[in-house]
């Protein structure tokens, strides 16, 4: 029997983030970086819609899970890094290309370890280890919008240097990092979150530029902030746990 087509919509949409990355390299290169921060963000859309289309027509596989990490690589890793490096980093000679590469090679350890976990098929499912390659991508893109409307010019350098240090580090670390509230209203906590999480959707859609930013240093802060709870209340963060998109 023939494979039914809608088997191919997940590849088709993880072919589109693909295509999203690479069209931000582009205008990397060209110098429009306010487009290629966008394009970032477009595919990292693209990453949850191919897992929800993947669910919806019951077509998940090996393969998917294959092409998903490359297309992440390079819409998350490479696209960033390029990014970085032209809007930041290239007067620094050798120092700015390494660290515009770190993005790039702990995002690719991150990836790596995730296929290891849904190999090993060892993980839990309502929090991932460590920040997921696109918040990591995101975070990166909103600093560079951030800066471009508030200030007109890509000029914080040392703070791009801080953040790219911070988010590719977080990426390889064991801090656990909650994934998408349940959409339910029986418990508390999901409440709050839930609501938290239409308050922070409504201000992107009324000013993206500013408020992306300030939502994903926010979204790191309380994880790293939740580790040190954990660490201090003996508590020890499981190891394998599950890696979905943080904005899914």
């Amino acid at each position: 029997m023939k494979a039914s087509p809608k088997r191919h919509l997940p590849s088709l949409v993880t072919a589109l983030n693909l295509f999203a990355g690479f069209l931000s390299v582009i205008s990397s290169i060209r110098g429009d970086y306010m487009e290629a921060a966008s394009l970032i963000v477009v595919a990292a859309i693209m990453d949850v819609l191919d897992g929800k289309v993947a669910r919806l027509t019951k077509s998940s596989s090996e393969f998917g899970v294959e092409l998903d990490s490359l297309a992440d690589v390079s819409s998350f890793g490479f696209a960033p890094a390029v990014l970085i490096y032209k809007a930041y980093f290239e007067p620094w000679g050798i120092w700015g290309i390494l660290i515009s590469f770190m993005p790039l090679v702990f995002g690719g350890i991150r990836l790596a370890r995730f296929n290891v976990g849904v190999a090993d098929h060892s993980e839990k499912d309502s929090f991932f280890t460590g920040l997921p390659i696109p918040s990591s991508a995101i975070t990166i893109a909103s600093f560079v919008a951030f800066e471009i409307d508030v200030f007109q010019a890509c000029n914080h350098i040392i703070v791009m240097a801080a953040i790219t240090l911070l988010v590719s580090f977080l990426m390889v670390s064991k801090i656990r990092y909650e994934g998408m509230p349940n959409f339910s209203f029986q418990k508390t906590e999901d409440r709050i979150k839930l609501g938290l999480l239409i308050v922070c959707f409504i201000a992107f859609l009324i000013y993206p530029q500013r408020v992306a930013f300030p939502v994903m240093m926010l979204f790191i802060a309380y994880g790293i902030l939740m580790g040190f709870v954990a660490i201090f209340s003996n508590k020890e963060p499981d190891e394998d746990t599950q890696d979905i998109p943080a904005i899914d």
